[in-house]
């Protein structure tokens, strides 16, 4: 950090904003500043902050002072109170001078805290401000590429590399900020400019770094060739020049094989392509490249030909025998050429046999499951389990996998059965019996089942997760965390969950989330029951006292839990997200290292995969799994702002009882939070002062906290074909946001492609008369109820029609429903997910007619799939 003090210039300001007057430091105390800051740099934090506050004993308003102090708190912890030194020394810059140091310091501040936007902006008024740090355009580049401003972070590259031309990476990241932003040719001239300067001078150490730059460079002259012959010849020839100085072997050839496709030269690619066989004989997408370029792709005759061949040379290698497998139309001899594949497998004892063929039974589902069967039966019938003990029991794995993916449960599981029987000190049996019984909506029997494989083998932690997961399907938490916190550091902590979380588990944390919210979903309808009950008891005159106070006592105990079910559950979800900002904060390092490191191929794979981050499928599911509760919290509050309104007139006495209730009942939940809290703690008390979650699951803005927490995350990567149109339509159309309703539709306009579309059609045809529903309504805002409107009858009126609440057309919601199911009958009876979600609108359709067509859907599912929906959303 620079410690020069000169070139301060005024901030902007409007001139009638009044000018606060900063007093100047006196000669000493700027040198105590200084050695403060000499401190501060040293990381001695408290010594700092002693020198700075002898300084602010004289001069309480400069803000050179109070931003140097806010980061030496932030550096000690004293998070709040250096938030509150920071902001005190930035409203003490607005419209004064600031000093290029104290721009410096605050930028500093802002990086701590992860308000990168902020820390850019001080950082630049620093280099404004006069500084003459070099290093801060480096950090300036770090953070703009972090928020990605690739434009910004060129210019900021371009500076630092101008002031330290002797380093490598330098030169790296300048080509690298060229490339992001267009400049194709200008990257390649900065790398060969460089290899110009070094050429002769690479060491040993840095020949790797060499070879990742060179190849780096190929890779951007292909991509501004395209089609171009010309310009692919130059790439081909620069190919040839660096293959010896190389060590990706594998790129190389790749490349090569690319660019003899691209111009059409197949023979010199199939030459290519037959040597990437040679080095690797086990990658599928090498065969179908070779089969590209002999082109034989669409001759079934030469193909099978040319994979007998290859099986040939490559006697051992999966692809030759398994790809004919994919096209081979004559039945007698898929079955033949099946028999070929599996029959060996089985023989040997291949546990894997049946995955490696179920992508057949996903593609060819008419033909394949009825020939393997037939194979397998006819073998398993000539075996003997005796004298062909490994065949036979892996036999009887395959036919239980078979019958299994046949949903067959009842043969599935007579098949596994004898494989235990046979062998029962195989893992992967259990794990079997377990999977059948799960499908079968047996899940207690199932974890079961899984630990009694577990217990076979207490060091494997594979089958010690699977005993986990599946303890959690079975809403058995607490066996759960016992059998998981075998495997975990338990150092002052009662079980693994801190572990879990710091290594940031997320199989566990989503599956422990879903099993909290099932158990809320649970408890919710036994604490409706005990109502009724208690009701029940409270209209009988002889009524029993005791039994209404054991009453009482389970409703007090159903109360808790339903509110510690539905936190925790709450928190686990969010959880989540939390890594997932944690995964892209952890972006940040990696602008610079991956330039000192010499891979700029792998730093830009990882902006790649940070571009859609937030649209994995375990982030989707965690922020699908949230919505739950958020959307849920909406509607009690709007509940509870209805009845508010029809119950102004409220009894002062009732309420001072009320109000007394409620201390008691706030002490005994204080004293139970106590007792489990140390069960249930992700993190320590110092870093969470919310381990219940009570604090999410109070909040007066559920939406806005679901919005900031996951969707706006969500809704800045995703792409438009795969957004989920339903839950942004929803999400909307609970904030009253009408046109952006309407805007979602279009979205899933756009999708149609043709007239078979059948779900989106429907889907189209719900929101249609959701949003001409949400026209008549008054909660709904009048401009958002025009705009939407106006946007329906425009480019909806065909579907208009089937929402339409005229007097004409009947009011009745069941009338809505029916004219949907006249127009629409597969596309709305046949998806479950469609009518779960118009099952979430009882204002627009007939609850009890929709739940009865979701029964009907739900009949040909798999029991499992059957409870879930049966048990947890109607």
């Amino acid at each position: 950090m620079s410690r020069r003090r000169g070139g301060v210039k005024a901030k902007s300001a409007s001139k009638s904003t009044s000018k606060s007057v900063v007093k100047p430091l006196s000669s000493k105390d700027n040198s105590h500043f200084l050695e403060a800051l000499k401190l501060y740099e040293g990381k001695q934090y408290k010594k700092s902050i002693k020198l700075l506050d002898g300084i602010l004993k004289k001069n309480v308003k400069n803000p050179d002072i109070l931003a140097l102090k806010s980061l030496n708190l932030q550096f000690l912890g004293e998070k709040s109170d250096a938030q509150l030194y920071a902001s005190q020394a930035i409203k003490l810059i607005e419209g004064t001078a600031a000093s290029a140091i104290c721009c410096h310091v605050l930028g500093i501040y802002m990086k701590t805290i992860k308000d990168y936007p902020e820390s850019i902006k001080w950082f630049q008024a620093s280099l404004d401000n006069g500084s003459t740090n070099q290093q801060i355009y480096r950090d300036l580049a770090t953070l703009q590429s972090q928020v990605g401003d690739f434009k910004s972070a060129l210019v900021s590259r371009k500076k630092y590399w101008e002031a330290f031309l002797g380093y490598r990476a330098n030169w790296t990241a300048l080509a690298v900020a060229q490339e992001l932003n267009g400049e194709r040719q200008q990257a390649v001239n900065t790398l060969s400019q460089f290899e110009k300067l070094a050429e002769g001078k690479i060491s040993e150490a840095e020949k790797f770094e060499h070879s990742e730059c060179l190849m780096y460079k190929n890779d951007i002259m292909y991509r501004n060739a395209g089609s171009n012959k010309d310009k692919l010849e130059k790439v081909l020839k620069h190919l040839n020049d660096i293959e010896s100085k190389v060590t990706d072997k594998f790129s190389i050839l790749e490349r090569r094989a690319n660019i003899f496709m691209k111009m059409g030269q197949f023979k010199e690619a199939s030459l290519v392509y037959r040597a990437l066989i040679k080095r690797n004989p086990d990658n599928f997408s090498y065969y179908k490249l070779l089969e590209i370029s002999l082109g034989i792709k669409n001759n079934n005759k030469l193909r099978k030909l040319f994979y007998e061949k290859m099986n040939k040379f490559y006697p051992r290698s999966e692809p030759p025998k398994f790809i004919p497998l994919t096209f081979i139309q004559n039945e007698n001899e898929l079955s033949k050429t099946l028999s070929e594949y599996i029959i060996p497998q089985l023989s040997r004892g291949v546990p894997a046999t049946f995955s490696n063929i179920k992508p057949l039974y996903q593609k060819r589902s008419s033909v394949v499951p009825r020939l393997v069967i037939n194979i397998v039966q006819k073998y398993f019938e000539s075996i003997n389990a005796n004298e062909t003990p490994i065949a036979y029991i892996w036999t009887c794995y395959f036919l239980s996998q078979h019958y299994l993916y046949m949903k067959d449960f009842n043969k599935a599981q007579e098949f596994v059965v004898l494989a235990i029987k046979h062998t029962p000190t195989m893992v992967e049996f259990y794990i079997l019996k377990g999977r059948i019984l799960k499908h079968q909506g047996e899940f207690i029997k199932a974890a079961q089942t899984i630990d009694e494989g577990r217990k076979l083998d207490l060091q494997d932690r594979f089958i010690n997760c699977k005993t986990v997961k599946y303890y959690l399907r079975a809403n058995d938490i607490d066996k759960a965390v016992e059998i998981v916190s075998l495997f975990t550091k338990n150092e002052n902590s009662a079980n693994g969950i801190k572990d879990l979380h710091i290594v940031e588990a997320s199989w566990f944390i989503i599956e422990q989330a879903e099993a909290y919210y099932r158990l809320y979903s649970d408890t919710v309808r036994k604490l409706e029951s005990l109502n009724k009950e208690l009701a029940n008891l409270n209209d009988k005159s002889n009524e029993d006292e005791n039994a209404k106070n054991a009453l009482n006592e389970k409703i007090k105990t159903c109360k808790w839990e339903c509110i510690k079910y539905k936190g925790l559950s709450l928190k686990r979800f969010v959880a989540i997200s939390k890594f997932y900002q944690q995964f892209e904060d952890d972006k940040l390092d990696f602008h610079s290292y991956c330039m000192r490191k010499g891979t700029p191929r792998a730093y830009l794979d990882m902006l790649k995969w940070g571009d859609n981050i937030y649209t994995k499928p375990m982030y989707v599911r965690s922020m699908e799994g949230s919505s739950k509760i958020y959307f849920d919290m909406d509607d009690s509050l709007k509940e509870m702002q209805n009845k508010q309104s029809d119950n102004e007139d409220g009894s002062p006495a009732a309420v001072k009882l009320s109000n007394k209730q409620l201390k008691k009942e706030t002490a005994a939940l204080n004293k139970r939070k106590e007792e489990e809290k140390q069960t249930i703690m992700a993190y320590n008390e110092d870093q969470d002062n919310d381990p219940f979650g009570d604090k999410m699951i109070q909040t007066k803005h559920p939406l806005k906290d679901f919005y900031d927490k996951f969707y706006q995350k969500y809704n800045e990567q995703v792409r438009d074909d795969e957004k989920d149109c339903l839950l942004d339509f929803e999400y909307h159309y609970r904030d009253g946001k009408l046109a952006l309703c309407l805007a979602s539709m279009n979205k899933l306009k756009t999708r149609i492609t043709d007239a078979s579309n059948e779900k989106s059609l429907t889907i189209l045809a719900i929101m249609t008369t959701i949003l001409s529903d949400a026209s008549q309504n008054p909660h709904f805002d009048d401009i958002a109820k025009k705009v939407a409107i106006k946007g329906l009858e425009s480019q909806y009126k065909d579907l208009l029609l089937l929402g339409d609440h005229s007097d004409n057309a009947g009011k009745e919601k069941s009338s809505t429903l029916n004219r949907l199911i006249d127009k629409y009958q597969d596309g709305l009876t046949k998806n479950l997910i469609i009518l779960q979600f118009i099952y979430r609108f009882p204002t627009v359709f007939d609850s009890y007619s929709v739940k009865e067509l979701i029964l009907n859907c739900v009949a040909t599912l798999d029991p499992n799939k059957q409870f879930e929906v049966l048990q947890y959303e109607l």
